[in-house]
């Protein structure tokens, strides 16, 4: 697969590394709140997947 020139331009941060860094704020005592990799881990309430249909 052959990709545009400008694609070399894009960082390499990863959702890893994103929660990597979220993880060392949390240690330093921030409040955070996960919404990457499986986060959050409940379901998606229905009022907003109804919603999200609608918009569709």
């Amino acid at each position: 697969m052959k990709f545009a020139k400008r694609m070399s331009l894009l960082g390499t941060e990863t959702a890893f590394e994103v929660m990597a860094k979220a993880k060392a704020l949390e240690a330093q005592g921030k409040d955070m709140i996960y919404l990457q990799i499986g986060e959050p881990d409940f379901p998606t309430p229905k009022n907003i997947i109804e919603a999200g249909a609608a918009a569709y």
